[in-house]
């Protein structure tokens, strides 16, 4: 009896193979054979040897704690670095989805970096740890409620998160429409990231930019949130590891 093998695209190379759940591929083209993508809420690798025609349904294995994976589906011009957090931006009709190395408008926090291929600004692939139970590496969400007529300062309001966390992505929801509205995290005086927009209520807002890398490992100094005047307010979200 013959035995038929498939060779996934881009490179993919799996630890441990996962469960794996049905989805609809609604990108507009063919996903191919280990591609990663994001489908019906789940971030995974198609695992149909002959891909996932579009519009149609097929299986893809989600990304977990329980495996490390190596993916060529990288910005080639980013610069990746052991310890550092990765994050997917996904792909559409045109092209596949891509591994970067810092928070775009719509990315998804993938897990942390274990290494690398090629060069920075030539990288040719990327090692990565999903989030999830391995070596404590479970994604945790602190969550901050700042109150409009009593939680602004110039220092802000403290966060919960243990010595040794690192923080991996910020999100708001605005609970009053506040003209110029803010929210910021700082690690101790320091700006963890840009200051995002929380300034209309129900509206929803998420870091893109301006992330310091060098003030997401949590010390000794304190984790707040501060926002741009008294009568801000929302839910300020700190995930972490």
């Amino acid at each position: 009896m013959s035995m038929t093998t498939y060779d996934y695209n881009f490179d993919l190379a799996i630890r441990e193979v996962g469960d794996q759940v049905t989805v609809t591929n609604n990108l507009g083209r063919t996903a191919l054979y280990g591609e990663l993508v994001y489908l019906a809420g789940y971030l995974g690798f198609v695992m149909d040897p002959d891909g996932i025609a579009d519009a149609a349904s097929g299986k893809i294995m989600p990304i977990s704690g329980t495996f490390e994976f190596t993916t060529a589906q990288v910005e080639a011009t980013d610069t990746f670095t052991a310890g550092k957090m990765a994050y997917f931006v996904p792909g559409g009709s045109s092209a596949a989805g891509k591994i970067v190395d810092a928070p775009e408008s719509g990315s998804i926090s993938v897990g942390m970096i274990t290494g690398e291929q090629g060069t920075g600004s030539a990288q040719t692939a990327v090692q990565i740890r999903p989030f999830g139970a391995r070596d404590g590496q479970a994604l945790k969400v602190a969550k901050v409620v700042i109150d409009a007529a009593t939680d602004y300062s110039t220092t802000g309001k403290a966060a919960q998160l243990p010595v040794g966390a690192y923080i991996v992505d910020v999100w708001n929801i605005a609970t009053a429409t506040a003209s110029g509205g803010t929210a910021q995290v700082l690690n101790g005086a320091s700006a963890v990231h840009t200051a995002i927009a929380m300034a209309v209520d129900g509206a929803v807002t998420r870091v893109a930019a301006g992330v310091d890398d060098t003030k997401l490992l949590v010390g000794t100094d304190a984790i707040t949130v501060k926002t741009h005047a008294s009568g801000d307010a929302g839910i300020v979200f700190i995930a972490y590891i």
